[in-house]
């Protein structure tokens, strides 16, 4: 990843940066990402030294330091250990109170200390200038009854200068009887004009004691971000993540896409949270459809192995006989979930790009509900609401009756392949029945790509979001649709090895392919296994990779306790990391990297809010106006 030696002779005098190297000034070099130094690769945490708790003014690890001297000290420590490249750590606000023991003097409990403040994925989302950070907080850190609030703040005029205000609150959920706080996963608001030229404000809220979650909607109040209702719950819907959706074609109509994630029986819902008409928030949000993929004979849920552990679709790989630093024992499964747990909607809602957990990464067809009304969705009368079961008597997991696998090109959302001309051509041809299903199956099993068996995650696939402006150029695509996908993997505090990135082709939908990869270095079991653990550290955070925020030629990762890492994909059949940002003390980004007018905003379960800067190659394409992120209709 050296400057081409030809460019470099022609700088007569480069300009250096800070740490005096040279930077690219050249204009005839046409390969921003040949800027990057020549020992500039995957940047490996220093675990050995980086603290994992309150530090002093000097960065070093103290828990009686004061705050001041704490929050100082951890920009000197991250300095030191070169855990910011290619970025600036402009603000950090941490958001959970440290108690100090008066007799001791030690503090604790608190961001300043890396206290892990909960578990699972955490709320952060920004309209307009108002940004909403909650706490996926729970018993199981914080201890019964206690709660953290979901803090709105004000980005201020200059943003780089002057760090966001926090302007009120809204109270987290609690249990009826108020011992567990309900964990704020996901926080979506989002500024519109209605139709009637009314400038609107909501906020869909996902709250989770377990793995699905109330689906909550409010009208915001877009002159003072508060919330100026109790908010709509969507009956029958628990969604472990989702997806916030704007209709190109009418400013009125919201739908929430909830990827479930195994907690209720279907995989995927939609509902409408405004009226199409008017914009208004819906008091009572409407179903809409839902999509299920054994139903449709995909791969049944909980699947479990036979005597030899071995699964339908292979054996995974076993590590349980070996242990890490913290004694736990390597990864191995016992179940197979093929759980859908998130996904994205296209700009025009015609297609949903499904991280379908182990069952792979797979394209649905959206049109039905991207293209009528809600009230013809609702009637029935738009397609079928439900996914049809095509199973001999309704038996999931028994044999597929082939005569009812037209019918699912019929479902409001179905996979791509179930309406494909060809496919369905052969479905409803003369050849026999049995021909059908062979050809059938196999056409199924690659319309998703899948990676599990034999790699060892019990999610599997987490996110698949979509590169933005790369459409296919093959003949016979549809216009606009993308050519890659970037997708994540996940298992939660998972055993060793650790978990990465992938790039998917999608250019033939019913094909998907991985081209690319990006891992960190604890993605080998070797090295997963021998990394050592942080000094001051009270747990090993997730440090998979989770939540990508995707431009054009830049992908912007929550790498967990890896912090946010910037992978240049210019070249999708190979990816290279292009910047890092990992502050102290040592916890875990949790959230989507939200953009507003060019900085990125994340959150961490240990330490707070952070406001960062990417200063690295091709920064001239974040988006230097509005807001964009990947779990919602973007630029918004």
């Amino acid at each position: 990843m050296s400057v081409p030696a030809a460019a470099q002779a022609d700088r007569d005098d480069p300009e250096l940066d800070r740490d005096g190297v040279p930077m690219c000034t050249d204009p005839e070099l046409r390969d921003p990402v040949a800027c990057v130094p020549i020992t500039y690769d995957t940047f490996d945490i220093p675990f050995s030294l980086i603290p994992g708790g309150r530090v002093d003014a000097g960065g070093n690890l103290d828990p009686t330091s004061s705050p001041e001297d704490a929050h100082a000290g951890a920009f000197v420590a991250a300095e030191e250990l070169g855990l910011f490249g290619n970025f600036e750590w402009l603000h950090w606000l941490p958001t959970a109170p440290s108690a100090m023991d008066p007799e001791t003097g030690e503090w604790s409990g608190g961001d300043l200390d890396g206290f892990p403040t909960g578990w699972g994925s955490t709320g952060l989302g920004i309209a307009g200038d108002c940004l909403y950070w909650g706490r996926s907080n729970s018993t199981n850190t914080t201890g019964p009854g206690a709660t953290r609030d979901v803090r709105i703040f004000r980005i201020q005029e200059d943003p780089e200068a002057d760090p966001p205000v926090e302007i009120g609150t809204m109270p987290q959920l609690t249990t009826p009887d108020g011992l567990t706080a309900v964990r704020d996963r996901e926080l979506r608001p989002y500024n519109y004009t209605s139709t009637d030229g009314a400038e609107r404000m909501l906020m869909v809220r996902a709250a989770a004691t377990g793995t699905g979650g109330d689906v909550i909607t409010y009208t915001l109040d877009p002159q003072t971000c508060l919330p100026v209702d109790d908010g709509a719950m969507a009956a029958g819907v628990l969604a472990h993540e989702f997806y916030l959706w704007h209709d190109p074609d009418n400013a009125n109509r919201f739908i929430v896409a909830s990827q479930t994630y195994g907690s209720q029986p279907e995989d995927l819902v939609f509902t409408a949270i405004t009226d199409e008409n008017t914009g208004e928030v819906l008091d009572e949000p409407l179903f809409l459809a839902s999509f299920t993929l054994e139903e449709i004979g995909g791969p049944i849920r909980d699947e479990i192995p036979d005597d030899t552990g071995l699964y339908a679709d292979g054996r995974f790989l076993d590590y349980s006989h070996l242990t890490d630093r913290r004694g736990r024992p390597g990864a191995s499964l016992q179940t197979q979930g093929n759980d859908l747990h998130s996904g994205t909607l296209s700009d025009d809602g015609e297609r949903f790009y499904a991280g379908g957990g182990t069952a792979g990464v797979y394209i649905l067809n959206t049109e039905f509900i991207a293209n009528s009304t809600n009230a013809a969705l609702v009637s029935g009368a738009a397609c079928n609401r439900a996914s049809t079961n095509v199973w001999v008597d309704g038996a999931v997991g028994g044999l597929v009756d082939v005569t009812r696998l037209p019918e699912v090109a019929n479902d409001c959302a179905h996979p791509v392949l179930n309406s494909d001309p060809a496919v369905l051509a052969m479905l409803t041809s003369d050849i026999s029945d049995e021909l059908k299903l062979v050809r059938y199956t196999r056409l199924e099993e690659r319309s998703r790509f899948d990676f599990t068996p034999p790699f060892v995650t019990n999610v599997g696939v987490h996110s698949a979001i979509p590169v933005p402006n790369r459409p296919s150029m093959s003949r016979g695509s549809e216009p606009g649709r993308p050519s890659f996908v970037v997708i994540t993997e996940e298992w939660p505090f998972g055993p060793c090895p650790e978990r990465s990135f992938r790039i998917i082709d999608v250019r033939s939908e019913i094909n998907p392919m991985m081209i690319g990869a990006h891992a960190m270095s604890d993605s080998l079991i070797e090295n997963c296994l021998a990394q050592p653990v942080p000094p001051g550290s009270t747990i090993r955070p997730m440090m998979h990779a989770h939540n990508p925020t995707v431009l054009e030629n830049l992908v912007f990762v929550n790498w967990l306790g890896h912090g946010i890492r910037a992978i240049d994909i210019s070249n999708p059949f190979n990816p290279r990391e292009v910047g890092h940002a990992r502050p102290v003390p040592w916890g875990d980004i949790m959230t989507y990297p939200d953009f507003h007018d060019g900085l990125i905003y994340a959150g961490d379960n240990h330490t707070g809010l952070h406001v960062f800067k990417y200063t690295g190659p091709r920064a001239d394409e974040v988006p230097q106006d509005g807001i964009w992120s990947s779990n919602r209709t973007s630029p918004h």
